[in-house]
């Protein structure tokens, strides 16, 4: 593959290896999911109107100041990275934003790489306390009517960001090493084809923001650690809310690339729900499962931003 999977604000690679984001067409809470592509990102299909509200007013002049530019992130970017998720037209910033879906996660604040990049010191660029706070009730709005949670929990209990946080750290615990090269994870999606192209042409070593490579312990040491990796295979399910929150396989991370929808265009295109990828994924997937049930997990390890 030659392109990143949820293409974010932490994606480098090469130039080649994705297009941009088309500004054209109409308004985008037309569409079935209410962010211009149905890529299944708003399970309970809200509208989404005051999410794009706050992000229009309190973020996306943020993210215009602080991550645009020729080398950085702009729609017109011209450098090295393929993350151009900041619109020239303000009018579009907030659905060419969430159409990079790595830039938001599952949109819990916990998770999203538009704080946590940041936080962890990207290209040495900071947030102010009033910014991070904006950015947060953007996340929190997004999550809470994507996931047909109509209000904030009560106060005292436990937020969809901080669920969201818990069982990623559950769910780290109970992954090995022996189920991981047992279900072929490396092999399987390092070797993937797509119209010729192997994933692991560009992705070896996380490039273009997602990791695919046959060296097991590489891929493993990457895709086991760092958290915008994983997400790029899993998911967090927070439909039910805070209290039945759980992780899933992120089909909708491959939905978009594998049809070439914006921001994917030049991606190789590919079969995304049967392949021998997502047979190695699932055969993980169910594996954890079996350990958490049986109680044979490790203890709880936060996944690194």
């Amino acid at each position: 593959m030659r392109a990143t999977l949820l293409a974010a604000i932490a994606a480098f690679g090469l130039v080649g290896c994705v297009g941009g984001i088309s500004s054209e067409g109409g308004d985008p809470l037309d569409s079935p999911d209410g962010d211009g592509n149905d890529n299944g990102d708003n399970p309970a299909g809200s509208d989404l109107s005051a999410a794009k509200m706050l992000f229009d007013t309190n973020v996306y002049p943020v993210v215009n100041a602080k991550c645009s530019g020729g080398a950085c992130h702009s729609e017109t970017a011209t450098g090295s990275t393929v993350t151009r998720f900041v619109a020239t037209d303000a009018a579009k910033g907030w659905q060419t934003a969430t159409n990079y879906a790595a830039l938001v996660g599952n949109y819990a604040a916990s998770a999203a790489p538009i704080l946590t990049k940041v936080k962890a010191g990207h290209q040495g660029k900071t947030y102010t306390p009033t910014e991070e706070a904006n950015i947060t009730a953007w996340l929190n709005k997004e999550v809470e009517l994507r996931n047909g949670q109509t209000a904030p929990p009560p106060t005292g209990t436990e937020t969809l960001s901080a669920a969201t946080e818990r069982v990623l750290s559950e769910f780290a615990g109970c992954m090995t090493k022996t189920d991981f090269d047992a279900a072929n994870m490396a092999q399987a999606w390092g070797g993937m084809n797509a119209n010729g192209q192997e994933c692991d042409n560009c992705h070896a070593t996380g490039g273009n923001g997602f990791v695919a490579s046959r060296l097991s312990t590489q891929m493993w040491n990457i895709f086991s650690v760092k958290k915008y990796y994983f997400l790029q295979y899993m998911t967090v399910d927070l439909t039910g809310g805070a209290a039945a929150a759980k992780i899933i396989v992120n089909t909708t991370s491959f939905k978009g690339v594998s049809t070439g929808q914006d921001p994917h265009r030049e991606h190789p295109q590919f079969n995304s729900t049967t392949n021998q990828g997502m047979t190695a994924l699932n055969s993980l997937y169910t594996a954890t499962l079996a350990k958490k049930a049986a109680g044979t997990c490790g203890a709880p390890r936060p996944l690194q931003n």
